[in-house]
């Protein structure tokens, strides 16, 4: 009768706990065999506004969906990587990684950054831990792709040699993007649609935080600070014409459309063309490549992928 007595008393004691923990764990999403629960959801939401704190200006349920879809964006990576590589989540080339991050932030030193995401209640191994996956997911792709990059180097030297013999001063766009696929007419015009509507309510950079599927959504879109030969012929005749804040029609390249959007402009007096532009000019391109090849490779997984949403 006592040990009867016993367990009763522990099941009214207990009973609240564990109610309020049901009411406070939840899984919202299982990828394959792994669950993405409110919490990491929340951990997410923290990680994306360390990196982009605009993205608080958006609604909570806004970034809910951002953060759910950017860890099974994860998990799916992450899981491909694995069959590849034995991903190094300690390498000492990622705090050269984590120096781009927070030089992005105007943050000056290791230090600073690491006090900064405290405010965020996150640490450096945080981030660390993603840019290993994102490097990793990088060089996957590049392997997978570096055959199929088409860049007419020739050309690009001829430009920049016909650029330095016209032109002292040179013309910089500081652009911003979206970048987003559908799969008919329906999709894209319910897509454009919603982008045309966020950014008429709020900002481009909340809608490229929302909406695109670039790697540069996580910091509202930005690309950086562009030259004329850093950009294709078809995007520059579309931006050329833009004022400030204007942004052009959805163009269609690779697998996707990308919506441009004009930040600033500003004027610098050009140096004697050197191979450091060159390669920066090959790199941007190749890059530029390589995000679209990114883009159809992950749609081919994640429709591969088993995703239970609770």
């Amino acid at each position: 009768m006592l040990k009867i007595l016993t367990l009763i008393y522990l099941f009214i004691i207990f009973c609240p706990i564990i109610s309020h923990s049901n009411d406070e764990y939840k899984i919202i999403v299982k990828v394959n065999n792994e669950i993405i629960s409110n919490y990491d959801i929340n951990k997410e939401r923290k990680y994306l506004s360390a990196l982009n704190p605009d993205i608080l200006s958006i609604s909570e349920n806004e970034i809910n969906k951002i953060a759910k879809q950017s860890l099974i964006r994860e998990i799916i990576t992450e899981k491909e990587i694995s069959k590849y590589y034995d991903v190094d989540y300690q390498s000492p080339d990622l705090i050269r990684l984590a120096k781009n991050v927070y030089t992005r932030l105007n943050i000056s030193s290791e230090k600073e950054f690491i006090i900064y995401l405290k405010k965020y209640d996150l640490n450096l191994n945080d981030v660390l831990k993603k840019l290993a996956i994102e490097a990793n997911w990088n060089t996957l792709i590049y392997q997978k792709y570096k055959d199929q990059i088409n860049i007419d180097k020739d050309k690009i030297k001829k430009n920049l040699d016909l650029e330095s013999n016209i032109a002292k001063i040179e013309k910089l766009f500081l652009l911003s993007e979206i970048l987003f696929t559908a799969k008919n007419k329906e999709e894209f015009d319910d897509k454009y649609k919603k982008i045309l509507k966020t950014i008429k309510e709020k900002d481009f950079k909340s809608a490229a935080t929302i909406y695109s599927s670039s790697d540069t959504a996580k910091f509202g879109g930005e690309i950086g600070w562009v030259g004329k030969n850093n950009i294709s012929k078809k995007i520059y005749n579309q931006i050329s014409f833009l004022e400030i804040n204007g942004f052009t029609k959805p163009l269609k390249i690779g697998a996707g459309f990308l919506i441009i959007n004009l930040d600033d402009i500003k004027e610098e007096k050009r140096e004697k063309n050197t191979e450091e532009q060159y390669n920066n000019i090959v790199t941007k391109e190749t890059n530029r490549q390589l995000n679209q090849y990114a883009t159809i490779y992950f749609k081919k997984l994640e429709k591969q992928s088993f995703i239970y949403e609770d």
